[in-house]
C-alpha cells in the first residue's frame, strides 16, 4: 500500500456532487484522463483516476493495458481519492498496477536479475509511484473538482 496524501476538506454534498460528475462521465476531464467510481471499503465512494496516452504523468513509461469501463480506450490506473467520513478530508492513494505488471513481465522474461526479495521490494516501491505521479493525481483531482463546481 502506498503513502496516502491528505488534501481538501469537503462537505458530504460537495463530495456527492464530485462523485456524480465522475460517475456520469468517465471522460469528465475531457482530455485523456479518465475517472470512474467504486466502493471505498467502508469509506463511501472513491473516485478512480486513469491515465491514457493523451494525458499521463510526466516520465510515464508503462503500457496502457486496462480499458476504461465506458470509454473502451486503453488506460492505466494511477490512483484514487475518497472522502474520509468522520473528518471530511479527501484522501489520495497512488497505486500503479502498470508498474507492478511491467516489473513482473521483465522478471518472468529474464530481463531482470532480481531475486524474489528484491523483486518484491521493487514492486512495492514502483506501485507507490513517484512525486510526479502524485502531482498528476492531485492536478487531475483539482480539475475534476473545478468542473464539478462549474457544472
Amino acid at each position: 500500500m502506498s503513502d496516502e496524501i491528505k488534501g481538501w476538506n469537503m462537505s458530504e454534498a460537495q463530495w456527492d456532487r464530485l462523485v456524480a460528475r465522475a460517475a456520469g462521465n468517465t471522460d469528465a476531464l475531457e482530455d485523456g484522463a479518465y475517472v470512474d467510481t467504486a466502493d471505498a471499503n467502508g469509506e463511501g465512494t472513491a473516485i478512480l483516476f486513469y491515465a491514457s496516452a493523451l494525458n499521463k504523468p510526466p516520465a510515464w513509461h508503462y503500457p496502457f493495458t486496462e480499458t476504461s469501463r465506458r470509454g473502451n480506450r486503453p488506460v492505466a490506473y494511477v490512483g484514487r481519492a475518497w472522502r474520509h467520513e468522520p473528518t471530511g478530508y479527501v484522501e489520495f492513494e497512488i497505486s500503479l498496477t502498470a508498474a507492478a505488471q511491467a516489473l513482473f513481465a521483465d522478471f518472468e522474461g529474464g530481463a531482470s536479475d532480481l531475486d524474489d526479495l528484491a523483486l518484491e521490494q521493487a514492486v512495492e516501491s514502483a506501485v507507490g509511484g513517484t512525486p510526479a505521479d502524485r502531482e498528476w493525481l492531485l492536478r487531475e483531482y483539482s480539475r475534476l473538482h473545478r468542473f464539478a463546481q462549474d457544472g
